[in-house]
């Protein structure tokens, strides 16, 4: 492949010449080819006017001589009383005299009297003589075939006065013709004619014995050579062909084309040497030509390969003429790329609006320092900061961080880096350890308020200490454990935290629970078990609630709220509601085929709530596990009704419709229980463990329970109380007429065939 500009150049040149060479040597030798060959043509056309003559002269000699004979007195006379051997032996001698192939006699009405040579051509001779009559008696110059030869035949009438016979002299076209012909015109001719139905050399030829063999075996079409001359043997001839008679017999002219061909093969060799010659001339001319033209380009190619080296300091070479001007231009794309970089370089370890380094100029100090023993990192968080950005609009917010930049510089003089590596973030790094009365006066210096635009702004911030060990071997080990301190400095009222060890291990067992989610369903280390319900008025149980155990083959168990809280922030709660729908459909499928009409309640996340494809779901499952609606329940939380309420109510309706059983969860609990509580389509309210538990020895518990079952029992809901301990406790439940009751007093929650065994024994008997 041509991929240097020398080589295209070069290229381009030779490739030009080739062009303009082939097109010459194309024209030059098809004129020469042309030439040849027109040539040709007209030597075979003059042999051929030359052949007609030879034949017209001959002809008139012959006339001239048979006429002789035909005015003979004596001869007259012999016809007259018609004696036979007197007309012989005229024929005879007359035809000898004249050299006559075959000499007759013909009776006027065209029947031979006598004749020289036995020939079976009555019928022609009769046709020939009859024509004569009637064109007037004139002597008649034809050529006929005589079994296969070509002869050319002359009659002339013998009259006394009138037409009493015709006397004719037939000569043969033979070698001696032929040698003749061959002498004026120095072309080759071969008499051809038609013996058994095939063309064949009955004739005469001055051909060599090969050709006129090679010759025979090629000419297929010898009608066609008359129209045109034809190349033969191979292009050694120039063949044109002449018809004689009516019966086939032709005379075939050959014209030597070898001399021709051989002019033609020295020019076109000679042009292929030139050619060649001009070719090898071109070549080096342009790898002088093209060496002189690219040597400036390559000195700038070079330049150009030292300005995208990094740190290069490469002078522009010496260059006149357009190249200078290129020259120059690359000479201030130096200078751009340079300032260009150094711009870069600063915006890829700087903040573009504080000016502090950022995140990525922390990480690549940190990889050079670490691990090391001394020094800590301290991360700053300002509480709230989304807020008070949305509240103030993006400039007053962009202003707060100036500000906020200009204190943490001030009390961070010493720090050994000052960087913002996030929106809200700000990382200190000292190669000594800081003290937690330095921790209170970084906080205490956010104290005093921040001016924006004239108002008066408040910070508060989280502050977190990571002390450097030799355990922190990576950027990531420090920027994690960071977020983790940070994390819980929000949660103290100090503002800030020292990291403590432990903590990042509680943190990677967080990000083990979800991660180990997806084989945890996979492998059965979940399952589910199912808590009684007894309905207080009929003393049975036909309820139940689906809870959810996690055995983890090396975390151990895993409480619920643990795995359940970390799954919604994780945001895969859904997959896991959705294999506790289908565990418990499944199992209810057994037990209505059994005969035992159970409903199983399950707890519902914010995030199902808000899954508008849930009701078609539930009703997909119900179907292929041939169940009817009544055996499931839906249990939801008051704070997963709050997170999206009109999104949550839609579902809700959704379920409804369908005849889903739906009942709040930890009634109670949540802040806005009454306002919304009649807005919900529910049918149940179950109360929250933490007012069942104590109601026997708190009145304010007992007190609350007692109104939430008449408020519930006034919009029309069943009431469930969850969490019943003791004998004292169910008996106020059920004076207080509460539908249902839940908890550890009946039983604790249960695999599915110890549930059932537990609820036949229940029933009464």
């Amino acid at each position: 492949m041509l991929t240097s500009f020398r080589s295209r150049l070069i290229a381009l040149l030779l490739g030009l010449l080739a062009m303009v060479q082939l097109g010459t040597a194309v024209a030059v030798l098809s004129s020469l080819k042309e030439d040849n060959y027109k040539q040709g043509v007209q030597a075979i056309d003059v042999a051929k006017n030359v052949f007609d003559l030879s034949l017209g002269s001959r002809a008139d000699q012959l006339t001239k001589g048979v006429k002789i004979l035909a005015s003979d007195f004596a001869f007259k006379q012999a016809v007259a009383t018609q004696e036979t051997a007197t007309i012989g032996s005229a024929l005879a001698n007359h035809g000898a005299r004249i050299g006559a192939d075959v000499s007759l006699l013909i009776a006027p009405d065209g029947k031979i009297i006598a004749a020289t040579k036995e020939l079976n051509i009555a019928q022609t001779v009769t046709r020939l003589v009859q024509s004569a009559r009637r064109s007037g008696g004139a002597a008649i110059n034809t050529m006929i075939s005589f079994d296969g030869q070509a002869y050319q035949l002359v009659l002339v009438p013998i009259k006394a006065p009138n037409t009493v016979a015709w006397v004719g002299m037939a000569f043969l076209l033979d070698k001696k013709l032929a040698e003749q012909i061959k002498a004026v015109t120095g072309l080759d001719i071969s008499f051809l004619g038609d013996t058994n139905g095939g063309q064949d050399f009955s004739g005469y030829s001055t051909l060599p014995e090969r050709d006129k063999h090679d010759l025979f075996q090629e000419i297929q079409d010898v009608a066609g050579m008359s129209e045109k001359p034809q190349f033969t043997n191979a292009d050694k001839y120039l063949s044109l062909s002449i018809h004689l008679t009516a019966k086939d017999q032709w005379g075939v002219l050959h014209l030597p084309y070898k001399p021709w061909l051989e002019s033609y093969n020295r020019a076109r060799n000679q042009l292929l040497w030139i050619f060649t010659g001009a070719l090898a001339l071109a070549l080096l001319v342009g790898i002088l030509l093209a060496r002189n033209l690219t040597a400036p380009i390559e000195r700038l190619v070079e330049f150009a390969r030292q300005i995208g080296l990094v740190g290069s300091d490469a002078k522009a070479p010496a260059v006149t003429g357009e190249f200078c001007v290129l020259s120059n231009t690359m000479m201030s794309m130096q200078s751009s790329i340079a300032l260009r970089e150094e711009e870069l370089t600063n915006r890829a370890l700087h903040d573009l609006h504080t000016g502090l380094y950022n995140r990525n100029a922390v990480e690549q100090h940190l990889a050079s320092m670490l691990p090391r023993e001394n020094g800590c990192l301290v991360l700053v968080d300002i509480r709230h900061f989304k807020d008070l950005n949305n509240m103030l609009g993006f400039d007053n917010g962009d202003a707060l961080l100036l500000s906020v930049t200009e204190r943490l510089l001030g009390w961070a003089s010493h720090a050994v880096m000052q960087a913002r590596i996030a929106g809200d973030q700000f990382l200190l790094v000292f190669e000594s350890e800081i003290t937690p009365e330095q921790c209170h006066s970084l906080c205490a210096c956010f104290d005093p308020v921040f001016i924006v635009e004239g108002s008066e702004v408040h910070l508060s911030v989280a502050v977190g200490i990571l002390p450097f060990e030799e355990t922190i071997t990576s950027v990531n080990d420090a920027m994690r454990r960071l977020d983790i301190t940070v994390d819980r400095a929000k949660e103290e009222s100090a503002g800030f935290v020292f990291y403590q060890t432990g903590q990042d291990e509680s943190h990677q067992r967080q990000l083990r629970i979800i991660g180990d989610l997806s084989t945890a369903l996979e492998s059965q280390q979940m399952f589910v078990v199912y808590q009684p319900k007894v309905g207080v008025a009929g003393k049975d149980c036909n309820e139940a609630e689906a809870l959810v155990r996690w055995q983890h083959p090396e975390l151990g168990f895993i409480p619920p709220d643990e795995f359940i809280s970390l799954l919604e922030q994780a945001g895969n709660i859904q997959l896991l509601t959705h294999w506790v729908i289908n565990r418990v459909l499944s199992q209810l499928k057994v037990w209505w085929r059994d005969g035992h009409r159970i409903r199983v309640a399950i707890n519902l996340s914010a995030h199902d709530l808000v899954n508008e494809q849930l009701p078609k779901f539930i009703e997909q499952a119900l179907k292929e596990n041939e169940l009817p609606v009544e055996a499931l329940a839906l249990e939801v939380t008051e704070s997963a009704v709050m997170k999206d309420r009109n999104k949550v109510i839609q579902v809700l309706n959704g379920l409804q419709s369908l005849g889903v059983h739906l009942a709040i969860d930890d009634f109670g609990t949540g802040q806005s229980s009454l306002a919304y509580l009649r807005e919900l389509p529910v049918n149940e309210v179950k109360i929250d463990r933490a007012f069942i538990q104590y109601i026997d020895t708190n009145k304010g518990d007992e007190f609350i329970v007692k109104a939430s079952i008449e408020l519930s029992h006034s919009l029309g809901f069943q009431v469930t109380a969850e969490g019943a301990e003791n004998i004292e406790g169910v008996a106020l439940l059920e004076h207080y007429q509460c539908d249902k009751i839940q908890g550890y007093y009946f039983s604790k929650p249960l695999m599915a065939d110890d549930f059932l065994q537990w609820q036949q024994a229940f029933q009464p008997a």
